[in-house]
């Protein structure tokens, strides 16, 4: 294969200059991975501002600078046009399109002058080409990524996927499927611009619209609008009702340096994975033929096999009726939805794994993945099912092409170097997993309220299925449990605090209970956290909640453990288990947080180079309803070099075992947290769970520390 080099036209860039933020938007995603960028490519600095720029190069862009002068940062009387805001200081990346670009375009939409174009397109073409970014500096060429979205949103709230294509031996950048990047890194006073050759303009389409435009996605489309799931793509993207209420932007919370975000809109949306037809076609022998405007033409000649063949998968779903929960072809699309916007690159998220490295803990790089990152996913419907994401680290695949592309896959079973003083690299698969599509080639997979991505393979939750992962221990992050996490691109960006009633999965909220979202890169003491994946989920004050739980995957006996990091800022709370979330049981004894390892209660005792010896202070710690942290993943250095299972004393990072019960797979199951103490600024720490089933943590053979 030759080899493809990447280009900027533009040989003049100037150096980086860092402005300040002057207004906030609504929350955005992480920003992608950064690399070094060759100085040598950049000319003296330039004072010019954006608005400048574009103002006086009319040659190019005298169409844009028109839009920006007419378009307004708000519907407020008193809002400043887009011009204007950026000639002020800050840290914008502006992917403007040229006067060719405009006039296309303006063409598109039906008319002959940008002036002519409607406010709703005008503001369109102007929202979509505009990021704020905020405290943390524009994005640069080396920054866009590939392949996945920008993970700051630009002004109309939309993450734009970017992906690189080749041209003979040369490769160039296109955001939105059809915007090519032509000049790159032309750096100014108050942000980045890169000249595009067509308008940024997201599709306003739904998931399911996008997927029934696809030319390749028939069949599933049909199946989509047979069982009325694609009723349920059409539904708001937006809580409005949620952004009638008039509330602060900021919030401080006692014993929490810093400042914290309140969403001002709460957005929803959906993930879908989706099999192409030729899938189809290999995977239940059938021949799909099309007429001319791409639609199936024997659907009624296929569609039986389908039916036959998926109704084997799942026997006992045995209604007729295509759009009840009990029929198995409705059950076979829905767990191909998920609940949430979820773009390729934020399906797992690198931070603290071990021997992992982040560089900048704001933009951790994304290339050097020493191990593979997971996570887990509940699939929609009333007959929920959880779903396995795993991407590949460096050493991951089986000598395939999957090994070194980080690729990502559903439901995968791995095998790992799990010994005591392995390093958890992947030593290959015993099932090796659907792949998952960054995208569908020619087709747009960003859809107005969420994204589509294609699958290699059909995408069964069979009893085979269900096996594989109910026979490993499952630890989901509390934030992959909170759709809204991502649909309003909180992960990684900051501290929120949310308003009671922000997440559907948490219910029944106290007055008193106090909800926020951190993430160690924003903390104003910085690193050395104890939190899987560096974030975590924490209620503050005389909280009384209910949480939603994720289903297991089969029935039978787990160990639910809950991870824990103890300090003297935290609380004690007693928790409860059931099936009602009006009418919970309590398990145990109220569970105080405040509590120094080392003790009797918890008798932690620092790990030795006889395994024997360290085995037998585990089952020490057992006894008590305490484990150690995990050794998968470290204190939040940016070293991954001290697995907080070494963490004791008065910061210990611990799992509470919550409690060993019989969990059915088809039954929902709920945890209720209370304060037991008078306290307004006692924390209760929500970073991940585990279900363990019995084979793991009572099997033949001992669990791993990983």
């Amino acid at each position: 294969m030759k080899a493809v080099k990447v280009y900027s036209i533009i040989k003049d860039n100037v150096l980086r200059s860092v402005g300040a933020l002057v207004f906030m938007l609504a929350p955005t995603l992480f920003t992608a991975c950064s690399e070094e960028i060759n100085e040598g490519n950049f000319a003296i600095k330039s004072e010019l501002t954006v608005a400048d720029y574009v103002t006086e190069n009319k040659e190019d862009f005298s169409s844009f600078a028109a839009v920006l002068n007419r378009v307004n940062l708000s519907e407020s009387d008193n809002a400043s046009s887009l011009m204007s805001v950026l000639s002020t200081r800050g840290n914008y990346t502006v992917f403007a399109p040229n006067n060719a670009a405009v006039a296309a375009f303006c063409e598109q939409k039906g008319v002959a002058t940008v002036e002519e174009l409607t406010q709703e397109d005008a503001i369109l073409l102007a929202y979509s080409c505009i990021i704020d970014n905020g405290e943390e500096s524009p994005y640069e060429e080396a920054d866009f990524p590939t392949p996945g979205t920008f993970m700051k949103s630009n002004l109309n709230d939309r993450l734009l996927p970017c992906e690189m294509q080749t041209e003979g031996d040369q490769a160039y950048f296109v955001i939105n499927k059809s915007s090519r990047v032509i000049k790159t890194n032309i750096e100014l006073s108050n942000g980045m611009l890169h000249v595009v050759d067509a308008v940024i303009a997201p599709s306003s389409n739904n998931v399911y619209e996008l997927i029934a435009e696809a030319g390749n996605m028939k069949v599933f489309a049909k199946l989509m609008e047979l069982t009325s799931w694609a009723d349920t793509m059409a539904l708001p993207d937006r809580d409005v009702e949620y952004e009638l209420v008039t509330r602060e932007q900021t919030y401080k919370q006692s014993g929490v340096g810093g400042t914290l975000t309140i969403p001002q809109r709460r957005y929803l949306g959906y993930t879908a994975f989706a099999e192409t037809d030729d899938v189809y076609e290999s995977a239940f022998n059938i021949q799909v033929e099309k007429d001319e405007e791409g639609n199936i033409s024997n659907w009624d000649a296929i569609f039986p096999t389908l039916k036959r063949d998926i109704e084997a998968k799942y026997p006992n779903l045995r209604n007729a009726d295509l759009k009840s929960a009990d029929n198995a072809i409705n059950y076979f699309v829905a767990y191909h939805i998920l609940e949430g916007k979820i773009a390729y690159n934020r399906f797992v998220h690198h931070y603290n794994e071990f021997n992992y490295k982040y560089g900048q803990s704001k933009d951790p790089q994304t290339n050097n993945m020493p191990t593979n990152v997971w996570d887990y996913y509940t699939t929609v419907g009333q007959s929920r099912g959880l779903m396995k994401i795993t991407q590949l680290g460096d050493k991951g695949g089986n000598g395939d092409e999957d090994q070194i592309n980080h690729e990502i896959f559903i439901n995968r079973i791995s095998v790992y170097n799990n010994t005591p003083t392995g390093n958890y690299e992947e030593l290959g698969a015993t099932v090796r997993g659907i792949k998952i599509l960054p995208s569908n080639g020619q087709y747009d997979n960003s859809a107005q309220n969420g994204f589509y991505f294609p699958i290699d393979g059909v995408l069964w939750y069979d009893a085979e299925v269900r096996k594989n992962l109910g026979s490993e221990r499952i630890r989901i992050d509390m934030t992959t449990m909170l759709p809204e996490i991502a649909s309003n691109g909180v992960r990684g960006q900051g501290y929120f605090r949310f308003p009671e009633g922000y997440f559907d999965n948490i219910t029944n909220e106290s007055s008193g209970t106090v909800m926020l979202y951190l993430h160690d890169a924003y903390s104003p003491n910085g690193g050395a956290w104890r939190d899987f994946q560096g974030d975590e989920i924490m209620a503050c004050g005389q909280y009384d909640f209910v949480v939603k739980l994720p289903p297991v995957p089969q029935s039978g006996t787990y160990e639910l453990r809950m991870g824990a990091s103890h300090n003297t800022m935290r609380g004690m709370a007693q928790i409860y288990l059931g099936t009602d979330p009006y009418r919970l049981s309590p398990v145990g004894l109220p569970y105080d947080m405040r509590q120094t390892v080392g003790t009797v209660a918890i008798p932690w005792v620092a790990d030795t180079d006889d395994q024997e010896e360290n085995a037998e202070n585990d089952k020490n710690m057992r006894n008590q309803g305490y484990m150690k942290a995990p050794r998968y993943f470290t204190v939040t250095n940016g070293k991954g070099d001290q697995p907080c299972r070494e963490v004791g004393g008065s910061a210990a990072a611990l799992r509470r075992i919550v409690t060993v019960a019989n969990f059915d797979a088809n039954k929902t199951y709920y945890l209720r947290f209370k304060s037991a103490l008078k306290k307004l600024d006692a924390q209760l720490f929500l970073d991940y769970y585990e279900f363990v089933p019995t084979i793991i943590y009572n099997g033949a053979v001992a669990e791993d520390i990983w």
